[in-house]
């Protein structure tokens, strides 16, 4: 008993399951192919967003690390300017010779009611002299006058005049002087 099949006969019936299985396999591999660039597409968006903000974070890094440099060399250039002056408030402390309430009875003895001190600067000098430099407010040129005279009686010395302003209601002078703790 032979079979005889006709396949040329009604080829399209014959490969219909074929051309099912197949068509199936085509539709997935271009659904998988759609889902592959969609997730391909995503993660390179992902990507570039993380790597602009690690390029800016790096950059806000290094920003403060420069920061922090400029403010490490100011704070280390702030208090080697303080250094001396602590030094010198320290040599002046200790110094026992030298009387602060003297100095300042000597200065108050000097200023008339009138007039009175707006800034009170010291600086030390080599030869153990204290220099002064202050800025004195006086209402009118007789006492401004008479309180330079006071302070040369009460001992202090090398009274300069730096500077004047006359442009106000009253005078306003800055000054140097000289005081020596022993007079």
């Amino acid at each position: 008993m032979k079979i005889y099949l006709n396949l040329a006969s009604q080829p399209s019936r014959n490969r219909r399951f074929f051309f099912l299985i197949g068509g199936t396999l085509f539709i997935l591999n271009l659904a998988s192919l759609f889902i592959s660039l969609w997730l391909f597409i995503d993660y390179q968006k992902t990507f570039r967003q993380k790597r602009d903000e690690i390029i800016r974070i790096s950059m806000e890094e290094d920003a403060l690390r420069r920061e922090e440099r400029q403010f490490t060399a100011r704070a280390s250039a702030l208090s080697k300017s303080l250094e001396t002056e602590v030094e010198l408030v320290n040599s002046i402390i200790i110094e026992k010779s030298f009387s602060w309430s003297d100095f300042f009875s000597r200065l108050e003895k000097a200023l008339p009611p009138t007039c009175y001190l707006n800034s009170l600067n010291f600086n030390r000098r080599p030869d153990m002299k204290l220099e002064v430099k202050f800025r004195l407010v006086a209402p009118n040129l007789n006492s401004y006058l008479a309180t330079i005279d006071k302070l040369r009686e009460v001992g202090f010395s090398g009274l300069q005049v730096q500077s004047e302003d006359l442009s106000g209601p009253s005078i306003i002078s800055e000054m140097v002087m000289i005081y020596e703790g022993n007079n």
